[in-house]
């Protein structure tokens, strides 16, 4: 893996991700709809929900940075503890 490209696309995922903590918000560049309460960004996939939140995230970082599943399980690891250290922090 090319781990000088994934942390470009990692830090560019971040940059993109707005977290209004006055108004309890989440704006993710993959997602078209808001998160409202920070603890969903952490929900497990469930069966119900053929495209999940994270199903989202791993198409996204196919079809705009070429990424295959490996790469975006490397991605979405270290992306969703960036966001969770940010919500944390406020």
């Amino acid at each position: 893996m090319n781990y000088k490209f994934l942390n470009k696309v990692l830090d560019q995922l971040v940059s993109e991700t707005r977290v209004d903590y006055k108004k309890g918000v989440i704006y993710f560049p993959f997602f078209s709809m808001v998160i409202t309460h920070f603890k969903m960004v952490f929900i497990e996939p469930s069966p119900q929900q053929p495209l999940t939140f994270l199903q989202y995230f791993y198409d996204h970082c196919k079809d705009v940075y070429g990424l295959n599943e490996q790469e975006t399980d490397y991605i979405w690891v270290e992306y969703i503890s960036i966001i969770k250290n940010k919500v944390k922090k406020g």
